[in-house]
């Protein structure tokens, strides 16, 4: 059985769209998360202006 290695334009389109929209995503995710925790933990969370860039 021979098995040709390849993938059309379009399946290698819409799987690299779908890994760097993932990528992005997951990075925005995190840093949501942080600015959060960090507004959190802080004793002034309202006082910081760093902490309002993702609202």
């Amino acid at each position: 059985m021979h098995i040709l290695n390849y993938i059309d334009p379009g399946a290698g389109s819409l799987l690299f769209q779908a890994i760097i929209s993932g990528a992005v995503t997951t990075l925005l995710f995190f840093k949501k998360i942080k600015v959060y925790l960090k507004r959190k933990l802080t004793r002034n969370g309202e006082d910081d202006p760093t902490t309002d860039e993702l609202i």
